[in-house]
């Protein structure tokens, strides 16, 4: 049986409630990682298991370095489920992502139009022509900014949003906010995480053949 003295109160995604959490599990383990200079070196990491005692939701935490209490994941980063955006998205669109994350189970309809926001935030920090939304996300499809494909699913999470801004007959529901949820996060990947990482990467490959260049 748990031990309940290890029952925590943090935020819990899936039902959107601070709310105590049961530590089911701790694993300590080396994660491989790999210096400036390519040499391989193991992280020593712990993962907590927990499960939210209001939903009974599953919960994965991880903190690195040498830590001596395996019971106390209160200060852990969350693994899973995932809620916040990469580091290479603007923090005005991270920031309107995090407030509608926290509403996504509670009242879908308020997080369609929080999405909604960040997708004119987004047109906003890619300097679309002035315009509505609609017309803002067409010109960035025009300019490349989005493929077709992205260009449609930003469309139908901006009626989506406005489903939820306006009092009709319509609401979002509660299980379309898993897809809205996977739409943005493509557009997101698309537009800032995927360029960000390929920069990031040649950056590695340039410094990696200088350094060979020079100690040859």
């Amino acid at each position: 049986m748990p031990d309940t003295s290890k029952a925590i109160v943090r935020f819990c995604p899936h039902c959107g409630n601070e709310a105590p959490q049961q530590l089911r599990f701790t694993h300590r383990c080396y994660e491989e990682e790999w210096t400036d200079d390519g040499e391989r070196f193991g992280l020593p990491t712990v993962y907590f298991v927990a499960s939210c005692q209001t939903c009974d939701g599953f919960l994965v935490y991880a903190d690195c370095g040498d830590i001596s209490e395996v019971i106390d994941f209160s200060k852990a980063g969350l693994v899973f489920p995932q809620t916040n955006l990469a580091g290479s998205v603007p923090k005005v669109v991270a920031r309107i992502y995090e407030e509608a994350f926290r509403i996504k189970r509670v009242t879908p309809n308020a997080f369609a139009t929080q999405i909604r926001r960040a997708l004119e935030a987004i047109a906003e920090d890619r300097g679309a022509k002035p315009g509505t939304l609609v017309q803002r996300l067409r010109d960035l499809a025009t300019r490349g900014e989005m493929p077709p494909t992205l260009a449609e699913l930003s469309d139908t999470l901006r009626t989506l949003g406005n489903i939820g801004a306006h009092a009709s007959e319509q609401e979002v529901q509660p299980w379309q906010v898993h897809s809205i949820d996977d739409f943005f996060r493509a557009v997101v990947e698309y537009i800032y995480v995927a360029p960000s990482k390929l920069v990031d990467f040649k950056k590695s490959l340039n410094e990696a053949a200088s350094k060979k260049a020079a100690e040859a």
